[in-house]
């Protein structure tokens, strides 16, 4: 009794009875072809990812060189309007150079006929100058005020019918104000020689330099 009843097929309630009449090959094919789909359906999809990738690669690549062409192109420019500037830059060095040598040239240079115009006009009336010697001093510096410093050094031999007074001439020349020092001393004079004839030992600051001049012309 129990026998019969374990062979007896169970139907489910509610659910219609099926048969698989497919024979165990035609499954396995069935099955194998629907994982080829899928295989298949992957390698599609992987390489058109890869084929995004590698156009979107290729089309970066390609902006990047135009854009690089396009900064090169500029620096050529560039460069070629550097070229053609670099005679005005050599000129304008040159003119540069040209102009500091002739400054540092003409630095000592000095004013003579100023230096001899201020003894001239502390002179007595009838003392004339009759022969000068004057040396530059040293190049001014631009940290040092031209008035507290030694422009020029010499002597001046001046002459008169008259004589002089030593003293009076030397406190009016040292009153000047660019002198700053002056030595008066007369000179040996034949007895028949009706001149006086009197050497003046001097400096002079350095607002007697060309350098120093308010309209920086040299005075004969």
């Amino acid at each position: 009794m129990s026998l019969l009843a374990s062979r007896t097929p169970s139907l489910g309630l509610g659910s219609p009875p099926s048969v698989n009449l497919l024979p165990p090959s035609e499954m396995r094919r069935r099955q194998t072809a629907a994982r080829a789909r899928t295989w298949l359906f992957a390698g599609v999809g992987a390489l058109a990812v890869s084929a995004l990738a590698v156009g979107g690669a290729f089309a970066f690549n390609m902006t990047a060189g135009i854009r690089l062409a396009s900064e090169q192109a500029a620096t050529q420019d560039l460069l070629v309007g550097i070229a053609e500037l670099s005679d005005v830059s050599q000129a304008m060095a040159l003119r540069t150079e040209l102009s500091t040598t002739a400054d540092d040239a003409t630095a000592g240079d000095l004013r003579w006929a100023a230096v001899l115009e201020t003894v001239e006009s502390h002179l007595p009336d009838g003392v004339v100058v009759t022969d000068y010697a004057l040396t530059a001093g040293a190049v001014p510096d631009p940290a040092i005020e031209s008035a507290d410093t030694v422009g020029a050094m010499g002597t001046v031999t001046v002459a008169s019918l008259a004589p002089v007074s030593l003293l009076s001439l030397t406190r009016t020349l040292r009153d000047a104000d660019t002198v700053e020092w002056a030595e008066v001393d007369e000179l040996f004079r034949d007895a028949d020689d009706p001149l006086f004839e009197y050497r003046i030992r001097f400096a002079v600051d350095q607002s007697v330099y060309v350098s120093a001049a308010s309209d920086g012309s040299v005075a004969p």
